[in-house]
């Protein structure tokens, strides 16, 4: 009996040996086509989309005399959502054959939604056969800034007169100044502005306008008027779009309410602003098409012209002086 037990303990362990050999063979075997690395770089990043230049290398592992080629070969690349697991954006590329002992890699390019995160899978095809697929995970696409050098325009910033108040609106016009820190001459794009209620969010105003064709290095000041209603604090919002995509933007605030601390517990109380007493009917016309030179040429123009009755008033009153001095002395 002793025996028969030891002789079945020793099957079944030669048994188990066989079978664990096996699977470490199956596991270790090489795949003559398979997916080696993806690298990812960022192609042109805007306002609201990415894109994703992945690029996927591939090896052949047949080797010695008998190595073959490979059939013919694509790669299907897709994106999926890592928070909801949706599929956002795929693209097939066809490859072709393989030959032995090479490696190859095909550049794909992904455009996505700028938010969140992607898992990005290559999916290796040999004619219509699934032989291998590689896997790589990007994360806060969000926090990439948008590449403002693809259409070389910035907005430095923005200056607010009141050219009206009356029957609680006030018209605001809204200098704005764009700098082409480009090499060469810019597009003409589009521009919108548009004045929100910080508290409500609602949009009080919002107006279209044109950047202009800019030259290399120069600074243009475009003046858009809002219509907004008085006593509440806005901000302004400033859009540029190529056709149907916002490709740059600025933002700065008007507060016609605007707040004060009060005494030592530092409690916020509204101030208030009265917009009629900011009214400037005196500001140079038409900064809207004038660079930043020519707006301070024609500031220091109005600024000559509106001192100039008065030069004229003391010259007049020196030359009847003169001749009053003059006639006396006649007389004498």
């Amino acid at each position: 009996m002793l025996q028969n037990k030891a002789a079945s303990l020793l099957i079944l362990l030669a048994m188990i040996s066989v079978a664990a050999l096996s699977g470490c063979t199956e596991k270790t075997e090489i795949k003559p086509l398979s997916v080696t690395n993806l690298e990812i770089v960022p192609g042109q990043i805007k306002t609201s989309t990415i894109e994703l230049k992945v690029t996927t290398y591939i090896k052949n592992s047949e080797e010695g005399p008998a190595a073959k080629i490979s059939k013919n070969t694509s790669l299907l690349l897709k994106a999926t959502s890592t928070d909801r697991d949706f599929l956002v954006n795929q693209t097939t590329t066809f490859i072709g054959k393989i030959a032995p002992e090479k490696t190859v890699n095909v550049t794909s390019t992904l455009t996505l939604p700028k938010k969140g995160g992607y898992s990005l899978e290559a999916i290796l095809f040999e004619e219509d056969k699934e032989v291998d697929r590689g896997y790589r995970t990007v994360y806060n696409l969000e926090d990439l800034p948008a590449d403002s050098k693809a259409i070389s325009l910035r907005i430095d910033g923005i200056d607010f007169l009141v050219r009206k108040a009356a029957e609680d609106k006030v018209i605001i016009q809204s200098d704005i100044y764009v700098t082409n820190f480009g090499a060469k001459a810019s597009q003409d794009y589009k521009l919108m502005i548009k004045a929100t209620d910080i508290d409500s969010k609602l949009v009080a105003d919002k107006q279209w306008s044109n950047t202009g064709i800019i030259a290399p290095d120069e600074t243009v000041i475009r003046g858009v008027n809002l219509t907004v209603p008085d006593r509440y604090n806005y901000v302004v919002d400033v859009l540029i779009w190529s056709n149907s995509t916002v490709v740059g933007q600025g933002q700065d605030f008007v507060q016609l309410n605007a707040t004060t601390m009060m005494g030592e517990k530092e409690r916020l109380a509204a101030r208030g602003t009265k917009a009629v007493a900011f009214v400037n009917e005196e500001a140079v016309a038409g900064p809207a098409e004038m660079g930043v030179g020519e707006f301070e040429n024609a500031t220091m123009s109005a600024q000559a012209t509106k001192q100039e009755p008065d030069f004229l008033a003391f010259t007049a009153m020196a030359m009847i002086g003169l001749a009053a001095v003059a006639l006396r002395k006649r007389r004498q």
